[in-house]
């Protein structure tokens, strides 16, 4: 057993079991859940993982299709992450690459018929797990609530 030289802070167990980050913590570990639980039944019933989802589901909401960078922003990926995205989103047929007519430095990514209809069955197998593992597990006024609260922190400035 090696022990911590003299010099090497401990962390104080009163500080490390705050409240505050206990509540945060309940909140990685059930959004990790809840990811790992929606990620299997999309690849086990779609055949297509929880990023491919999002990915389908941003082009659908924005009309179809967004630029590399506005799908980058929704999703919160690198450009690199989303670069991967989209290769894997085209190379499976669910969407396809655009250049833009005014700005040959833009490129769109567009929703296909396929993957249109891959987000239909996908939205059907999300929302029934949803159902069974996230708002069915609650009351309406719970729901409202935990809405409520994440876009109050959803809309406070971040520390730059």
């Amino acid at each position: 057993m090696s022990t911590l030289p003299a010099s090497t802070p401990v962390a104080d167990p009163e500080t490390c079991n705050d409240e505050r980050i206990h509540t945060f913590g309940v909140l990685l570990e059930a959004m990790a859940q809840l990811n790992r639980s929606f990620d299997r039944s999309l690849r086990e019933q779609t055949g297509i993982n929880q990023s491919q989802f999002e990915g389908l589901l941003r082009l659908a909401r924005s009309g179809g299709h967004l630029s590399m960078g506005e799908l980058a922003d929704q999703i919160a990926l690198t450009s690199g992450g989303v670069t991967r995205l989209v290769a894997r989103l085209v190379d499976a047929g669910h969407a396809e690459r655009r250049t833009c007519d005014t700005d040959r430095r833009v490129q769109f990514v567009a929703i296909t018929d396929e993957g249109r209809q891959v987000l239909s069955k996908a939205l059907t197998v999300h929302l029934a797990d949803l159902d069974e593992l996230f708002t069915g597990t609650m009351t309406d006024a719970e729901r409202e609530t935990i809405v409520r609260v994440m876009e109050r922190i959803r809309q406070t400035p971040t520390h730059s």
